[in-house]
């Protein structure tokens, strides 16, 4: 396992955890690191929405994602995450290494923004 794998892995278990630790109202709210457009500063919620967005496109042939409720986006973050990761597998040494780090630096900047 090379490091950006292991650091890919460690974001993971941070996002999950911390998805899984927000509540509906948190979700709502905007984090004090949320984007922010002449709308407003996107919910956590946006947050996580475009980041699914995201990672589908990094590694899951920027597939729609589903809507599936509050409940589901840790394990659709984990999901996109290891898919993602398995179709960088199929690449050549260094598109794999790139993808790798694609899917990691969107994962920190997610972690960042929910925090």
């Amino acid at each position: 396992m090379n490091n950006v794998t292991a650091d890919l892995d460690t974001e993971v278990r941070r996002l999950r955890i911390r998805i899984i630790g927000l509540n509906p109202r948190q979700l709502a709210e905007a984090g004090p690191n949320s984007r922010v457009t002449a709308a407003g500063a996107h919910s956590r919620r946006d947050t996580i929405a475009e980041a699914l967005a995201e990672f589908s496109s990094i590694g899951s042939g920027d597939r729609t994602v589903p809507d599936l409720g509050d409940q589901s986006l840790a394990d659709q973050v984990v999901v996109l995450i290891e898919e993602g990761t398995a179709s960088a597998r199929d690449l050549p040494e260094a598109q794999q290494q790139e993808r790798l780090a694609q899917l990691l630096d969107a994962a920190v900047r997610l972690r960042r923004r929910l925090a």
